[in-house]
C-alpha cells in the first residue's frame, strides 16, 4: 500500500518501501541498537546493518488520512535501558517520516527480539 496526496497541480505517491527505508536509516542512527530483525521468526535470527536492507524488519501500515503506523522489530545491546532505546527510537523514526515526508505518524511500535552479547 502506498500513501497518496492529491492537490490542485497534481499528486505524489509515497511507496512502503521508502517509508520503511527512512524509518530504518533513522533508526540504526539511536545508541543502543545493534540492527534491525526479521519480522518473522521462520527468517531467522540475523542482525542487518547494511544500507540497502534497511527496511528489513519493519512493518509500515498506512491509512487514508496520510498517516502511517510503523512496526519495527530490533536487536539491542546486551547492558543498555531497552525502554530508553526504544524511546530514543520511536522520537527518532517520527521525527524523520514527519520531517522529510510530511506524513503524520499515529505510532511507532518496537518490538525487541533480542540482545547481542559482546564476545
Amino acid at each position: 500500500m502506498t500513501v497518496k496526496n492529491h492537490s490542485d497541480m497534481g499528486s505524489v505517491s509515497i511507496a512502503d518501501d521508502v517509508i520503511a527505508n527512512l524509518a530504518g536509516q533513522a533508526a540504526k542512527e539511536c545508541y543502543g541498537l545493534v540492527g534491525m530483525a526479521p519480522k518473522h521468526v521462520f527468517a531467522g535470527i540475523g542482525v542487518n546493518k547494511r544500507a540497502e536492507k534497511a527496511a528489513q524488519g519493519i512493518q509500515v501500515n498506512a491509512y487514508g488520512d496520510h498517516s502511517v503506523s510503523l512496526d519495527l522489530h530490533v536487536i539491542m545491546t546486551y547492558g543498555v535501558r531497552i525502554p530508553e532505546v526504544a524511546r530514543t527510537v520511536m522520537e527518532r523514526v517520527k521525527s524523520a517520516i514527519e520531517d522529510q515526508l510530511g506524513l503524520s505518524v499515529r505510532e511507532v511500535n518496537v518490538h525487541v527480539h533480542g540482545l547481542k552479547i559482546p564476545d
